[in-house]
Protein backbone atom coordinates (compact mmCIF):
# COMPACT_ATOMS: atom_id res chain seq x y z
CA UNK A 1 0.00 0.00 0.00
CA UNK A 2 2.99 2.25 0.59
CA UNK A 3 4.32 1.78 -2.68
CA UNK A 4 0.97 2.54 -4.39
CA UNK A 5 0.89 6.08 -2.49
CA UNK A 6 4.57 6.52 -3.17
CA UNK A 7 3.60 6.61 -7.01
CA UNK A 8 0.30 8.45 -7.25
CA UNK A 9 2.20 10.97 -5.14
CA UNK A 10 4.59 11.07 -7.97
CA UNK A 11 2.20 10.94 -10.88
CA UNK A 12 0.58 14.11 -9.48
CA UNK A 13 3.31 16.23 -8.93
CA UNK A 14 4.39 15.26 -12.32
CA UNK A 15 1.11 16.35 -13.59
CA UNK A 16 0.71 19.26 -11.70
CA UNK A 17 5.03 20.30 -13.25
CA UNK A 18 3.71 19.50 -16.49
CA UNK A 19 2.35 22.65 -18.26
CA UNK A 20 0.10 22.63 -21.40
CA UNK A 21 -1.85 24.65 -23.67
CA UNK A 22 -5.66 23.88 -25.59
CA UNK A 23 -4.47 26.37 -28.23
CA UNK A 24 -1.37 28.11 -29.04
CA UNK A 25 -1.15 32.34 -27.87
CA UNK A 26 -1.18 34.90 -30.59
CA UNK A 27 2.18 36.24 -31.65
CA UNK A 28 0.78 37.89 -34.58
CA UNK A 29 0.25 42.04 -34.22
CA UNK A 30 -3.60 43.55 -35.19
CA UNK A 31 -3.55 45.20 -38.51
CA UNK A 32 -7.34 46.96 -37.78
CA UNK A 33 -6.24 48.10 -33.96
CA UNK A 34 -7.25 51.56 -34.92
CA UNK A 35 -10.74 50.97 -36.34
CA UNK A 36 -13.75 50.03 -34.48
CA UNK A 37 -15.18 46.43 -33.88
CA UNK A 38 -17.88 47.12 -35.73
CA UNK A 39 -18.18 49.32 -38.81
CA UNK A 40 -21.45 50.19 -40.98
CA UNK A 41 -21.30 49.64 -44.03
CA UNK A 42 -23.01 50.71 -47.19
CA UNK A 43 -24.34 48.57 -49.96
CA UNK A 44 -24.49 50.82 -52.76
CA UNK A 45 -20.86 50.84 -51.90
CA UNK A 46 -20.47 46.98 -52.22
CA UNK A 47 -22.79 46.96 -55.44
CA UNK A 48 -19.58 49.33 -56.43
CA UNK A 49 -17.31 47.25 -55.92
CA UNK A 50 -18.86 44.61 -58.69
CA UNK A 51 -18.48 46.90 -61.31
CA UNK A 52 -14.56 47.50 -61.60
CA UNK A 53 -12.63 45.08 -63.66
CA UNK A 54 -9.87 42.59 -62.37
CA UNK A 55 -5.93 44.96 -62.62
CA UNK A 56 -8.01 48.04 -61.60
CA UNK A 57 -7.87 50.52 -58.77
CA UNK A 58 -10.84 50.79 -56.68
CA UNK A 59 -11.17 52.83 -53.03
CA UNK A 60 -14.23 51.10 -51.15
CA UNK A 61 -15.72 53.90 -49.10
CA UNK A 62 -17.42 51.66 -46.80
CA UNK A 63 -18.49 53.88 -44.17
CA UNK A 64 -17.45 57.45 -43.44
CA UNK A 65 -14.07 56.56 -41.55
CA UNK A 66 -12.90 53.24 -43.01
CA UNK A 67 -12.15 52.92 -46.60
CA UNK A 68 -10.34 50.18 -48.92
CA UNK A 69 -7.91 50.94 -51.44
CA UNK A 70 -6.54 48.60 -53.61
CA UNK A 71 -6.63 46.25 -56.92
CA UNK A 72 -8.91 44.18 -57.82
CA UNK A 73 -7.30 40.72 -58.24
CA UNK A 74 -10.05 38.71 -59.20
CA UNK A 75 -13.36 39.37 -60.13
CA UNK A 76 -15.21 36.09 -61.78
CA UNK A 77 -18.83 35.41 -62.34
CA UNK A 78 -18.84 31.60 -61.12
CA UNK A 79 -22.94 31.20 -61.64
CA UNK A 80 -25.78 32.91 -63.12
CA UNK A 81 -26.62 34.17 -59.25
CA UNK A 82 -22.90 34.07 -58.34
CA UNK A 83 -20.13 36.84 -58.58
CA UNK A 84 -17.00 37.13 -56.62
CA UNK A 85 -14.22 39.69 -56.36
CA UNK A 86 -10.44 39.81 -54.39
CA UNK A 87 -9.46 43.34 -53.85
CA UNK A 88 -5.60 43.42 -52.47
CA UNK A 89 -4.60 46.53 -50.96
CA UNK A 90 -0.80 47.94 -50.47
CA UNK A 91 -2.63 50.13 -47.63
CA UNK A 92 -3.25 47.22 -45.03
CA UNK A 93 -0.12 45.95 -46.21
CA UNK A 94 -1.17 43.63 -48.90
CA UNK A 95 -4.37 42.19 -46.76
CA UNK A 96 -7.36 40.68 -49.19
CA UNK A 97 -11.23 41.59 -49.35
CA UNK A 98 -13.02 38.61 -50.52
CA UNK A 99 -16.49 39.85 -51.71
CA UNK A 100 -19.43 37.86 -53.04
CA UNK A 101 -23.21 38.88 -54.62
CA UNK A 102 -25.43 36.29 -54.66
CA UNK A 103 -28.68 37.10 -56.46
CA UNK A 104 -31.63 35.52 -54.47
CA UNK A 105 -34.52 34.22 -55.73
CA UNK A 106 -36.42 37.25 -55.06
CA UNK A 107 -34.18 39.22 -57.21
CA UNK A 108 -32.60 40.45 -53.76
CA UNK A 109 -28.87 40.75 -53.47
CA UNK A 110 -26.89 39.18 -50.57
CA UNK A 111 -23.14 40.27 -50.13
CA UNK A 112 -21.18 38.15 -48.24
CA UNK A 113 -16.95 38.87 -47.38
CA UNK A 114 -14.25 38.90 -45.32
CA UNK A 115 -11.13 41.19 -45.07
CA UNK A 116 -8.13 39.29 -43.96
CA UNK A 117 -4.54 39.29 -43.67
CA UNK A 118 -3.25 35.63 -42.22
CA UNK A 119 -0.02 37.53 -40.84
CA UNK A 120 -2.21 39.49 -38.53
CA UNK A 121 -4.31 38.12 -35.31
CA UNK A 122 -7.43 40.67 -36.22
CA UNK A 123 -9.96 40.16 -39.48
CA UNK A 124 -13.63 41.49 -40.21
CA UNK A 125 -16.19 39.12 -41.46
CA UNK A 126 -18.72 41.33 -43.58
CA UNK A 127 -22.52 40.60 -42.15
CA UNK A 128 -25.91 41.29 -42.46
CA UNK A 129 -27.63 42.68 -39.32
CA UNK A 130 -31.82 41.86 -38.53
CA UNK A 131 -32.61 44.97 -40.36
CA UNK A 132 -30.28 44.24 -43.62
CA UNK A 133 -27.90 46.62 -43.17
CA UNK A 134 -23.89 45.43 -43.62
CA UNK A 135 -21.61 45.34 -41.14
CA UNK A 136 -18.25 44.57 -41.23
CA UNK A 137 -17.39 42.98 -37.52
CA UNK A 138 -14.23 42.54 -35.86
CA UNK A 139 -12.92 39.06 -35.51
CA UNK A 140 -10.20 36.94 -34.03
CA UNK A 141 -8.28 35.40 -37.05
CA UNK A 142 -7.32 32.28 -34.92
CA UNK A 143 -11.35 32.10 -34.32
CA UNK A 144 -12.05 31.63 -37.95
CA UNK A 145 -8.76 30.35 -39.71
CA UNK A 146 -7.74 26.50 -38.12
CA UNK A 147 -3.79 26.50 -38.25
CA UNK A 148 -1.94 23.40 -38.20
CA UNK A 149 0.97 23.01 -36.32
CA UNK A 150 3.06 19.61 -36.05
CA UNK A 151 5.60 19.48 -33.53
Amino acid sequence: MKRLTVCAFAFLLTALNTSSQAQPISTKPSLFNNFAAVINCSSTELARAFTIAQGQNINLALSTNFSFPGTVSSNLVKYSNLQSLVIKSPFFNNAIFSLSKRTNDDNTITYVGRIIHFDYSDMYELKQDATGNYQLIKIETERVVQTCAHQ
